[in-house]
C-alpha cells in the first residue's frame, strides 16, 4: 500500500521529494530546502507547549526508521507526537498487528498493517498511513480519484508541534473502490486470511479517530559547538573494498572537504552525483575534495549488507564518481546526527565544520557557489 501512496505523494510533495530522502528510508520522505530547519521547531514547540513540563520530560522525535508494537492496548507513537488508543474489539488481536515507520527533522510517517501468519516479514497489508510533514499539506491535492483516493478518504488531522499531520481512512478508500487492493494487495490471499485481514481494515478509520497528540521536543541538528574534530578525523571506517581507512587520510590532505553522506536507496543522492563528480574534477586543483559516505550498507540492528555494496559500486559507476567512496559506520552516522540524505558537510583539513550541514541535494550551480564560498573562506 505504502508504495502507491509514496507514488501519489511523489506529485504533490515534489520539493520534498527532489531534495532529499528520509533517514534510511527505502522511500522517498524528504526534506525541503525552504521548510523550517529543526531549531525552528523547537523553538514553536518550546514557546506553544502548554504542558507546563520540562523540556527534558518530554519525549523526543526520534530520528531513523522505526518499528513499534501495541503494548496495553495502546500504539505509542510519542516519538513522532502521536499515541493511538486501539478499538476494544481489537486489543485481543493485537498480535496480529505490526507498525513500522521512519522519521526525519521535517516528516515521519507511521504504517499500521496486518501481520499475516505466513508471510510475517510483509509489511504492505496496510491498515492505517500515518503522515506527519512540516509543510502545509492541502487535502484536494492529495486526491487521486483514478486510485480511488477522494477526499473523505484523507483525515486532516490538524498540527501538533510544528508538523501538519493527515492519515489514510484505507477502510473508506477500500468500500469506495476496492480495485487496487483486489489487484495488488489481497489478491495472492487465501480466503480466510483475506477475511482476517479486511476485518482489521475495517478499523482504520476507528484507529485514525483515536488518535490523541502529545507534547514532543525535536532534537537540534548537529552544529560548530558541539562538532568534534578530532573525533571525526579519527573515525576508522572501510572503503567499498574492504580497506580500513580513516575519515583523516582524505581529509588532512585537502583545504576543503565535501563530506556527502547518501543511500543507495535515494533518488536525490544519485540524480545530483554526476554533478558532483564534475565538480570535483573542475576545483580539485584548488584543494577540494569530495569524500562520499555510503549510509546503508549497515542496516538498521548494524549487520553488513553485501547486496547493498554491490549496489554502491553500480551506482558509483553509472554516475561518473572518481572521488573517493566509504562506508559510514553506525557510530559515524549517530555522531553526525543524520536525519535525512544526502547530508553534506564541508570542513577544512582539520576537520573543522565550515557550514551548517547541509540537508538536501542542490543543483550544481547552487553547490559550485557554496564550494567558492568555502575556498575562499579558508585561503
Amino acid at each position: 500500500m505504502k508504495k502507491i501512496i509514496s507514488l501519489i505523494l511523489t506529485s504533490t510533495l515534489t520539493a520534498a521529494v527532489l531534495t532529499g530522502c528520509g533517514n534510511g528510508s527505502n522511500e522517498s520522505k524528504a526534506t525541503d530546502e525552504s521548510s523550517k530547519n529543526s531549531s525552528d521547531v523547537v523553538a514553536d514547540e518550546t514557546d506553544n507547549s502548554e504542558s507546563g513540563e520540562d523540556a527534558a520530560d518530554l519525549p523526543q522525535w526520534e530520528y531513523g526508521k522505526f518499528t513499534a508494537s501495541v503494548v496495553d492496548g495502546k500504539i505509542d507513537l510519542s516519538g513522532m507526537g502521536v499515541v493511538i488508543e486501539l478499538p476494544e474489539e481489537l486489543k485481543d488481536k493485537a498480535d496480529s498487528i505490526g507498525i513500522r515507520g521512519s522519521v526525519t527533522d521535517e516528516f515521519g510517517y507511521a504504517s499500521i498493517y496486518w501481520i499475516n501468519p505466513d508471510d510475517p516479514d510483509n509489511t504492505g497489508y496496510e491498515i492505517v498511513d500515518l503522515e506527519a510533514d512540516v509543510n502545509p499539506v492541502s487535502v484536494d491535492d492529495l486526491v487521486a480519484e483514478d486510485y480511488g483516493i477522494t477526499k473523505d478518504v484523507i483525515a486532516d488531522l490538524g498540527s501538533n508541534g510544528g508538523f501538519n499531520y493527515f492519515a489514510y481512512r484505507e477502510d473508506t478508500w477500500y468500500e469506495g473502490d476496492s480495485t487496487y487492493f483486489d489487484e495488488n494487495v489481497i489478491a495472492d490471499l487465501d480466503e480466510d486470511h483475506k477475511t482476517e485481514y479486511l476485518e482489521l481494515l475495517s478499523f482504520s478509520s476507528e484507529l485514525i479517530d483515536n488518535i490523541t497528540f502529545v507534547d514532543f521536543l525535536i532534537p537540534e541538528a548537529l552544529g560548530a559547538d558541539d562538532f568534534d574534530n578530532e573525533a571525526l578525523l579519527n573515525f576508522e571506517l572501510t572503503d567499498l573494498d574492504g580497506n580500513t581507512v580513516t575519515v583523516s587520510d582524505y581529509v588532512s590532505a585537502n583545504k576543503v572537504t565535501m563530506i556527502n553522506f547518501w543511500g543507495t536507496f535515494c533518488g536525490p543522492c544519485i540524480n545530483e552525483m554526476p554533478y558532483l563528480a564534475e565538480l570535483e574534477e573542475e576545483y580539485k586543483d584548488q584543494g577540494f575534495e569530495i569524500l562520499g559516505m555510503t549510509c546503508d550498507v549497515y542496516d538498521s540492528e548494524g549487520n553488513y549488507q553485501d547486496d547493498i555494496v554491490l549496489d554502491a559500486k553500480d551506482i558509483i559507476e553509472d554516475t561518473g564518481v572518481g572521488y573517493p567512496v566509504l562506508i559510514a559506520s553506525v557510530d559515524l552516522k549517530n555522531y553526525a546526527k543524520l536525519t535525512a540524505y544526502p547530508t553534506t558537510f564541508f570542513v577544512d583539513s582539520e576537520g573543522n565544520l565550515l557550514t551548517s550541514p547541509i540537508v538536501g541535494s542542490q543543483t550544481k550551480e547552487e553547490w559550485e557557489a557554496t564550494i567558492k564560498e568555502v575556498l575562499g573562506a579558508v585561503d
